[in-house]
C-alpha cells in the first residue's frame, strides 16, 4: 500500500514533535577477543525440530523469561523491539556523546523515510532499519532448545518471516561455562562477546510457522552458556535473546523523547549495547540434567515495569508484520494527522504492564495512550507508577492498540477487551476495583471504553481527552458576554479574574480567538479517528466517577471542547470532578510527571453492581461483528437489539431489591492550586439511606427492539408492575422466560 505524507515534510514532522511534546548503518566491527584457548568454530546445524511430549504452549507472557517446559527451555523474548543498535549519526546524547537523535527515525506514517516506527511520539532507541517490506522480519517472539539423546533441537519463532531467507538466526555455546575461555567475534555480524565455543548459524526459516529450526551436537558438560541473536539476511543483527524482564522503554518525557539512546519499545539496553558491540552481558546458563530429566520450572513472578504480550485471535493483513504507513480502519483515510489507522498486525500483541510489590488481590488500572504514543507512554514515568500503582496497591496495564493512532475503537478496541482479560486470567485481581483512564486520544477512549462496559469500571481519568469533534462547542465572546453559556462563561472568567496571578500568562480573549479562528472552524465538524462523540455517551457514566483533566491553552483539544463537555456534565447526574488548568498545554501533564489531584479522585472506588437505575446508549452501527465486539449489554441489560440503524437509548429503574438512596452535592465554580492552578467544578453522590424494596419497573425506551433483564440481578422473580414510556413497539424479556410487550407511548400493568 502507498500512502503519502499528506502535505507534511519531513521538517514539519518534526516541528510537530517540538510543539507537542533513520536509518541507520550497521554498527562499526568491533576488535577481536583475544582470550586465550582453542579456537571457536561455527557449525550449520541439522534441521530437526524440536518435540514434547506435553504442549508447552503459552497464549500470554512476561517478555525476556525463560521456563522449562517438559525438558525444553523456552524463552520469550519482548515484541516489536527488533531495532538494533543505536548507530549514532548526530546529536548529544549525555550517556553517548555524539549520537543520532531520535527525532529523526520516527514518522513513518508520514512517510519519513528515515523513520523506524511510525509514532512521533514513540521513539525507538535503536535505529537500523529493514528494506522496504521487511519490517519486523527479525524479531524474535520465542527460542527453544530440547535435549533429544546426544543433539539439542533448536528453534527459532519470530514474530514476521515472509521468505524463508529474510532472516538469519545465531545460536552461540559456551560448552564449559567460562567466559575467559574461547569467544571473540561473530563472524561477520559486528558482535562479539566472551566465552563462547561453538556458533551456530539457522539461515534457512520456515515462512508457514515463522520459524528457523535445526538440530546441534548437545555438549557433554553438565553446565553451559548460551547466547542467541536474530538478524537480517545481510547480517545486522537485530535483536539479543535472554534480556531478562527488566528492559528499559524510558522515553517518558523531555529529555529522553528527543536523546538517541531511550526509545518507547524496551529496547534501550539491547540498543546500547549492540552499539558498543559486545554482547557478553546476555547469555543463560543451562544445566543439562534439567533438560534429560524433563524438569518443569516456570518463570518466577516479576515486580515493577515490565512487558507482557497477548496472543490476539484476530490479525490485520497480511496477517504479521509493521506497517509504518498503516491500514486504515473505519475512520482512516480522512486525510487529517491522527486518523485511524493500524501499524502492528500481527498475532502477538505487547502491552505495557506494572506490578507493585504488595501482595494481591489487586486493583487494575488499563491506561490508553495518546495518538502518535505507545504502550510505554505514562505507564513508563516512575511518578505515574508510585502514585496509581505503588501507593494503592494497582497493577497498570497500558495496551499497544495495534499503534499510535488505533483510537481504541474498532480491533483496538478488541485488544483492550483482551488485555484486560489476559491481565485477570494471570493476577488476582480486585474486578470490583477496575479503572480505565488514558491521555489524549487515550481519554477518548477511556470515557469511552466506560461508557460501553460502564458496569466494568470503578472510576476513570481522563487526560485531555478528544471527545470526538475538534471543536465540540464553539464559543464566541458575545455568547459568553451576554451570559447565554453561564457556567463556561463564569469558567473562564475566572481564569484571570478569580486567580489574579494568571493575568500575566494567559490572556482570555487571544485564546479564544485562536480555538475559533478560521482555520479550526472548517476543521469543527472533524471526528479525525473517532467513531462517536462521547458527548452523546455522558448519561451512560451514572455510575462510573471520572476526573477530567484540561488545558486552558491547548493547542490539540482546544479549550471549547472542554468546556462543552464540562457542561454536558453539569446537565447530567453523574459523578465527576473537572479541572481545567488555564496555563497548561497539551502535554503539561506528561512533562510535569505529577498526578496527585486525579490519583486521590480515584483512589478506594468500588465499581456499583447491579444498580437500581441503569441509563445506557449504544449506536448499532458501532459494532465490530468481525472482532465480536457489541455494544449491547450493560449491568443486568443484556441481549438488546434495535430497531433500526439509529441510537438505542435506555433508562430503566427497579427498586424490587430496595436501592441506596443518595444526596447529590454540584459544585459550579471552584479553584485551586495544588500542582497546577486551576478552577472547575465537581459533583458528589452521598449515600444517605436506603430505600424499601418495591417490585416495580420504570424507565423509558427509545429505538428498542428487544432486551433482556436479569431477574436475580433486579430481584423481579415474583410479579411485579410496570410503567414504561417507549417510542415504538418493544420486548422486555425477562431471564426466567417471562416478558412484557410494549407499544408506542405509556404501558403500565402487572406482570405476575
Amino acid at each position: 500500500m502507498i500512502r503519502y505524507m499528506k502535505g507534511l515534510s519531513f521538517l514539519s514532522t518534526v516541528a510537530l514533535i517540538a510543539a507537542c511534546g533513520g536509518g541507520g548503518s550497521s554498527s562499526p566491527a568491533p576488535a577481536p577477543n583475544n582470550n586465550p584457548g582453542s579456537p571457536p568454530t561455527t557449525e550449520t546445524p541439522e534441521p530437526t525440530p524440536p518435540i514434547t511430549s506435553i504442549s508447552c504452549d503459552r497464549d500470554s507472557w512476561v517478555a525476556g523469561t525463560v521456563e522449562l517446559c517438559d525438558g525444553a527451555l523456552i524463552y520469550r523474548d519482548y515484541i516489536y523491539d527488533d531495532y538494533g543498535a543505536d548507530t549514532g549519526l548526530i546529536g548529544i546524547s549525555p550517556t553517548n556523546g555524539i549520537d543520532l537523535l531520535n527525532v529523526l527515525s520516527r514518522g513513518g506514517e508520514f512517510g519519513n523515510p528515515q523513520a523506524t516506527t511510525p509514532g512521533l511520539l514513540s521513539p525507538t532507541a535503536g535505529d537500523q532499519r529493514y528494506p522496504a517490506g521487511l519490517e519486523n522480519t527479525a524479531d524474535l517472539a520465542k527460542l527453544t532448545l530440547q535435549l533429544d539423546g546426544d543433539v539439542v533441537n533448536v528453534t527459532f519463532e519470530l514474530n514476521t518471516l515472509y521468505g524463508s531467507t529474510d532472516a538469519l538466526a545465531v545460536l552461540a555455546i559456551d560448552t564449559d561455562n567460562d567466559r575467559a575461555t574461547g569467544g571473540g567475534d561473530w563472524d561477520d555480524l559486528g558482535i562479539r562477546s566472551d566465552g563462547w565455543d561453538k556458533l551456530y548459524r539457522f539461515e534457512q526459516g520456515d515462512p508457514l510457522s515463522n520459524t528457523l529450526s535445526g538440530s546441534i551436537p548437545a555438549p557433554d558438560s553438565p553446565i553451559w552458556r548460551i547466547q542467541a541473536v536474530v538478524a537480517q539476511a545481510n547480517g545486522t543483527v537485530m535483536n539479543l535473546a535472554f534480556r531478562g524482564p527488566n528492559e528499559m522503554a524510558r522515553a517518558g518525557s523531555v529529555p529522553e523523547q528527543f536523546l538517541p539512546d531511550a526509545g518507547n519499545f524496551w529496547e534501550d539496553i539491547q540498543a546500547k549495547v549492540l552499539a558498543n558491540g559486545d554482547i557478553s552481558q546476555f547469555g543463560h546458563t543451562v544445566n543439562r540434567a534439567d533438560l534429560e530429566n524433563r524438569i518443569n520450572q516456570e518463570p518466577a513472578q516479576t515486580k515493577g515495569f515490565q512487558q507482557r504480550v497477548y496472543t490476539s485471535e484476530y490479525t490485520l493483513p497480511p496477517g504479521e508484520g509493521v506497517s509504518l504507513q498503516g491500514v486504515p480502519g473505519r475512520q482512516g483515510d480522512t486525510n487529517i494527522p491522527c486518523e485511524q489507522y493500524f501499524h502492528y498486525l500481527g498475532r502477538y500483541q505487547p502491552y505495557g504492564f506494572y506490578v507493585p510489590e504488595g501482595e494481591g488481590p489487586f486493583g487494575l488500572q488499563m491506561i490508553l495512550h495518546g495518538c502518535e504514543a505507545n504502550h510505554a507512554s505514562q505507564i513508563n514515568q516512575r511518578n505515574f507508577q508510585a502514585a496509581f500503582a505503588d501507593n494503592q496497591n494497582r497493577i497498570l496495564a497500558a495496551p499497544l492498540g495495534r499503534g499510535p493512532t488505533g483510537f481504541f475503537s474498532d480491533i483496538s478496541e478488541r485488544d483492550v477487551r483482551d488485555v484486560q482479560a489476559d491481565v485477570e486470567r494471570h493476577y488476582p485481581i480486585d474486578s470490583s476495583k477496575r479503572i480505565i483512564s488514558g491521555y489524549s486520544m487515550g481519554g477518548y477512549g477511556a470515557m469511552r471504553m466506560a461508557s460501553l462496559y460502564p458496569q466494568d469500571y470503578a472510576a476513570g481519568v481522563n487526560w485531555v481527552g478528544f471527545t470526538g469533534s475538534l471543536l465540540n462547542l464553539p464559543l464566541t465572546h458575545e455568547l459568553i458576554n451576554e451570559g447565554e453559556i453561564p457556567v463556561a462563561g463564569s469558567l473562564l472568567d475566572s481564569l484571570v479574574n478569580d486567580i489574579p496571578i494568571l493575568g500575566d500568562f494567559f490572556n482570555l480573549e487571544d485564546q479564544l480567538s485562536l480555538a475559533l479562528s478560521p482555520v479550526h472552524e472548517i476543521q469543527e465538524s472533524s471526528t479525525i479517528g473517532a467513531v462517536d462523540n462521547v458527548y452523546d455517551y455522558v448519561s451512560n457514566l451514572q455510575h462510573v466517577p471520572f476526573a477530567h483533566v484540561y488545558s486552558g491553552a491547548d493547542e490539540l483539544v482546544h479549550v471549547t471542547t472542554s468546556l462543552g463537555l464540562e457542561e454536558r456534565l453539569l446537565e447530567g447526574e453523574m459523578p465527576y470532578q473537572f479541572y481545567l488548568h488555564p496555563v497548561a498545554e497539551h502535554l503539561t501533564y506528561i512533562l510535569i510527571d505529577q498526578w496527585s489531584k486525579e490519583a486521590r479522585y480515584i483512589t478506594d472506588r468500588a465499581q456499583r453492581e447491579n444498580p437500581a437505575r441503569v441509563t445506557y446508549r449504544y449506536e448499532p452501527a458501532n459494532a465490530y461483528p468481525e472482532y465480536d465486539i457489541q455494544h449491547n449489554h450493560a449491568y443486568w441489560l443484556s441481549a438488546l437489539s434495535e430497531r433500526s440503524q439509529e441510537a438505542v437509548q435506555i433508562d430503566l429503574t427497579t427498586h424490587a431489591c430496595g436501592a441506596e438512596q443518595y444526596e447529590a452535592e454540584t459544585t459550579v465554580l471552584e479553584g485551586g492550586t495544588e500542582v497546577l492552578p486551576w478552577v472547575g467544578s465537581h459533583r458528589t453522590l452521598t449515600q444517605t439511606g436506603e430505600e424499601a424494596a418495591s417490585a416495580s419497573l420504570t424507565g423509558s425506551l427509545k429505538n428498542l427492539h428487544q432486551g433482556t433483564i436479569d431477574v436475580a440481578a433486579t430481584c423481579l422473580e415474583g410479579g411485579f408492575e410496570y410503567d414504561l414510556i417507549s417510542d415504538g413497539p418493544a420486548t422486555l424479556m425477562l431471564s426466567d422466560g417471562r416478558s412484557i410487550d410494549v407499544s408506542q407511548g405509556q404501558n403500565q400493568g402487572y406482570l405476575p
